[in-house]
């Protein structure tokens, strides 16, 4: 009986090792997992157009983050309403991990831009690009997170409305330029030319039969005469005596 209770004993002991491994195990991989995921926030001067949550970050054409959240809130200090932007940037951690790559970017000049929105989805992505001088913020954090600098030209982009309307426009000033007078003008002298290189190839044909049929009497007789001086040739090569006394 104790034998059995000791071997339950040993049981709970074990199962609860095991239990206390996995979630040490689960701990660890999140504090980990968490420590590769550096968070930051961006305020833009101009539009959000197509920036939302899962909108990504690209530096030098390879997606490093993504947007996590996107809020509207007030300034107390300037009494202006901001719209922070949280990021999420994807940080490799490694044994002896001494600088930040992030801020490291910020200490060589780099700030955040928001790209054109996509046509087809609409949807536009936040990409860091080189200011050439470090950008210094008046707040290095807010609400805990550190700022990520923002470029201070504002660009205005095209939005699709804009694009349709501006094709829209071309296809006009096409049209305009198809009806417009030189336009006729100039295919009306292409239609001329063609009916004129018509009728030239029609005299051509009716002109041309009779003029084969001449070139073949020429030949005919050229062929005859060549053939009559290739047989007096020969007969003077045999008869030289003829020249003097005549052909017999």
């Amino acid at each position: 009986m104790i034998q059995d209770r000791m071997y339950t004993l040993v049981g709970i002991l074990v199962i609860g090792a095991i239990a206390l491994l996995m979630l040490g195990a689960t701990y660890f991989y999140r504090a980990y997992y968490q420590q590769k995921m550096e968070t930051y926030v961006m305020f833009f001067n101009g539009s959000l157009e197509g920036l939302e949550a899962r909108s990504i970050i690209t530096y030098r054409g390879v997606k490093i983050g993504e947007v996590t959240k996107i809020e509207i809130t007030e300034n107390p200090v300037n009494n202006t309403v901001e719209v922070p932007v949280y990021v999420q940037f994807f940080v490799e951690r490694t044994i002896g991990f001494q600088h930040n790559p992030v801020k490291l970017l910020i200490d060589q000049g780099y700030v955040a831009d928001i790209s054109k929105p996509n046509l087809i989805t609409g949807v536009a992505s936040i990409q860091l690009i080189e200011s050439g001088t470090p950008v210094r913020t008046q707040r290095k954090f807010y609400r805990e997170y550190p700022i990520f600098p923002t470029t201070l030209i504002v660009e205005k982009h095209t939005s699709v409305d804009e694009t349709l309307k501006e094709a829209r426009k071309a296809l006009e000033d096409i049209r305009e330029f198809i009806k417009s007078r030189e336009v006729t003008e100039t295919i009306q002298s292409i239609k001329d030319m063609t009916r004129s290189i018509d009728k030239l190839a029609s005299n051509l044909n009716q002109n041309v039969n009779p003029l084969i049929s001449y070139l073949n009497q020429s030949l005919e007789q050229i062929s005859k005469a060549a053939y009559a001086t290739e047989n007096f040739m020969d007969y003077l090569s045999r008869y030289p005596e003829s020249l003097l006394r005549g052909r017999v």
